[in-house]
């Protein structure tokens, strides 16, 4: 199996089908991703090919220094950016599209209806405190948090230090807890 960095190589020689292997391997991450920002399949596919679009047409300025992932999250980030400043819609988040899109919202474990919903619930306040916080932090906890990037990829996503990211991650989950104090039960883990 070729890495990403074989694969560029053989997309800038003109192997569209690199290419292609290229977004199936990463388009459902970069859906995912987005979707923190959109809170919309709908709209996070769309601007999902919109980054592979971006991608495409610059990879021939792509160079091996940055890995080739943080590359991709740094442009789908600034495509989410520029969506959301844009977008006039409202900002709800449909749980019904967080599984529509294979978002998880708990454990793998069978838990009782009650604890599914409690769950639920909590996701959907999570991701509707997300929004209220600085973008530097959003995108910080986002990309750590959710989509487990090392600090130091997220720091060249951001394009800061690994201090300022592990400070923006510090300070937004302190907000967030602080928001989210009047929704917690002691007796449930929820995964801040």
């Amino acid at each position: 199996m070729l890495s990403d960095l074989d694969l560029i190589f053989k997309v800038q020689d003109g192997d569209e089908s690199a290419f292609s292997e290229l977004m199936r391997r990463h388009y459902r991450g970069v859906v995912n991703y987005i979707y923190k920002f959109t809170h919309s399949v709908e709209s996070s596919e769309d601007l999902a090919q919109e980054v592979f679009i971006r991608v495409y047409r610059s990879i021939d300025r792509y160079r091996p220094e940055a890995k080739f992932t943080t590359w991709l999250y740094k442009i789908a980030t600034n495509v989410s950016i520029t969506a959301v400043r844009y977008s006039n819609r409202e900002k709800n988040v449909s749980l019904d599209e967080m599984e529509e899109s294979n978002q998880q919202t708990g454990d793998e474990k069978i838990f009782s209806a009650s604890d599914f919903t409690f769950r639920r619930e909590i996701s959907a306040l999570i991701f509707e405190a997300l929004e209220t916080l600085p973008e530097k932090e959003k995108i910080a906890i986002v990309l750590c948090k959710y989509e487990e990037m090392p600090y130091i990829e997220v720091a060249e996503v951001i394009g800061c230090s690994v201090g300022a990211v592990k400070a923006y991650v510090y300070r937004g989950r302190m907000k967030l807890i602080e928001k989210l104090k009047p929704h917690l039960r002691k007796d449930k883990a929820h995964g801040l």
